[in-house]
Protein backbone atom coordinates (compact mmCIF):
# COMPACT_ATOMS: atom_id res chain seq x y z
CA UNK A 1 0.00 0.00 0.00
CA UNK A 2 1.39 3.40 -1.00
CA UNK A 3 2.04 5.96 1.69
CA UNK A 4 0.04 9.17 1.36
CA UNK A 5 2.12 12.30 0.93
CA UNK A 6 0.58 13.92 4.04
CA UNK A 7 1.51 10.96 6.28
CA UNK A 8 4.79 11.21 8.18
CA UNK A 9 7.57 9.08 6.76
CA UNK A 10 8.61 6.27 9.06
CA UNK A 11 11.53 4.08 8.10
CA UNK A 12 10.93 0.34 7.99
CA UNK A 13 11.71 -1.29 11.32
CA UNK A 14 14.29 -4.01 11.52
CA UNK A 15 12.94 -7.48 12.16
CA UNK A 16 15.65 -7.75 14.80
CA UNK A 17 18.86 -6.04 15.82
CA UNK A 18 21.94 -7.37 17.53
CA UNK A 19 24.45 -5.27 19.45
CA UNK A 20 27.88 -6.52 20.49
CA UNK A 21 30.10 -4.44 22.78
CA UNK A 22 33.61 -5.57 23.70
CA UNK A 23 34.99 -3.82 26.75
CA UNK A 24 37.79 -4.26 29.22
CA UNK A 25 41.21 -5.50 28.45
CA UNK A 26 44.36 -3.84 29.70
CA UNK A 27 43.48 -0.40 28.24
CA UNK A 28 39.76 -0.64 29.06
CA UNK A 29 38.72 0.55 25.60
CA UNK A 30 35.25 -0.39 24.32
CA UNK A 31 34.35 -1.23 20.76
CA UNK A 32 30.91 -2.04 19.39
CA UNK A 33 29.28 -3.61 16.38
CA UNK A 34 25.60 -3.64 15.42
CA UNK A 35 23.45 -5.23 12.80
CA UNK A 36 19.83 -4.33 12.02
CA UNK A 37 18.28 -7.24 10.18
CA UNK A 38 15.43 -6.77 7.75
CA UNK A 39 15.86 -9.56 5.26
CA UNK A 40 17.43 -12.89 6.26
CA UNK A 41 15.90 -12.68 9.77
CA UNK A 42 15.36 -16.44 10.11
CA UNK A 43 19.07 -17.14 9.63
CA UNK A 44 19.90 -14.59 12.33
CA UNK A 45 17.20 -15.95 14.66
CA UNK A 46 18.80 -19.39 14.40
CA UNK A 47 22.16 -17.90 15.45
CA UNK A 48 20.51 -16.13 18.42
CA UNK A 49 18.58 -19.24 19.50
CA UNK A 50 21.76 -21.36 19.42
CA UNK A 51 23.39 -19.24 22.15
CA UNK A 52 23.07 -20.43 25.77
CA UNK A 53 21.58 -17.18 27.13
CA UNK A 54 20.79 -18.65 30.53
CA UNK A 55 24.10 -20.43 31.02
CA UNK A 56 26.89 -17.88 30.66
CA UNK A 57 30.02 -18.82 32.56
CA UNK A 58 31.82 -16.50 34.99
CA UNK A 59 35.51 -15.70 34.83
CA UNK A 60 36.42 -13.76 37.99
CA UNK A 61 40.14 -14.47 37.62
CA UNK A 62 40.51 -12.48 34.40
CA UNK A 63 40.10 -8.81 35.29
CA UNK A 64 42.26 -7.59 32.40
CA UNK A 65 40.50 -9.61 29.73
CA UNK A 66 37.69 -8.60 27.45
CA UNK A 67 34.01 -8.95 28.31
CA UNK A 68 31.47 -9.15 25.51
CA UNK A 69 28.02 -7.62 26.08
CA UNK A 70 25.58 -9.11 23.60
CA UNK A 71 22.03 -7.88 23.12
CA UNK A 72 19.53 -9.39 20.72
CA UNK A 73 16.47 -7.21 20.20
CA UNK A 74 13.84 -9.60 18.88
CA UNK A 75 10.28 -8.72 17.83
CA UNK A 76 8.77 -9.44 21.27
CA UNK A 77 11.72 -9.71 23.64
CA UNK A 78 15.28 -8.60 24.34
CA UNK A 79 17.97 -11.08 25.30
CA UNK A 80 21.12 -9.87 27.06
CA UNK A 81 24.30 -11.55 28.20
CA UNK A 82 27.76 -10.56 29.39
CA UNK A 83 30.19 -13.17 28.18
CA UNK A 84 33.78 -13.30 29.48
CA UNK A 85 36.34 -13.57 26.70
CA UNK A 86 37.33 -17.08 27.83
CA UNK A 87 33.70 -18.20 27.31
CA UNK A 88 33.24 -16.64 23.85
CA UNK A 89 33.21 -20.02 22.11
CA UNK A 90 30.81 -22.06 20.00
CA UNK A 91 27.53 -20.28 19.20
CA UNK A 92 28.64 -17.10 21.01
CA UNK A 93 31.71 -16.75 18.81
CA UNK A 94 29.72 -17.52 15.66
CA UNK A 95 27.15 -14.83 16.52
CA UNK A 96 29.77 -12.20 17.40
CA UNK A 97 31.84 -12.85 14.27
CA UNK A 98 28.73 -12.73 12.07
CA UNK A 99 27.69 -9.36 13.55
CA UNK A 100 31.22 -8.02 13.03
CA UNK A 101 31.23 -9.24 9.41
CA UNK A 102 27.77 -7.81 8.69
CA UNK A 103 28.73 -4.37 10.00
CA UNK A 104 31.94 -4.40 8.00
CA UNK A 105 30.03 -5.35 4.83
CA UNK A 106 27.57 -2.50 5.43
CA UNK A 107 30.28 0.17 5.79
CA UNK A 108 30.77 2.41 2.74
CA UNK A 109 33.78 1.37 0.71
CA UNK A 110 33.83 -2.14 2.16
Amino acid sequence: MAQRSDEPHTPPHAALSILVVRSGGFAGISQQWRVDVQDDAEEWLELVRACPWGAVGQDAASRDRFVWRIEAHLPHTVRRASVPDAHLVGPWRVLVERVQEAEQEAEPGA
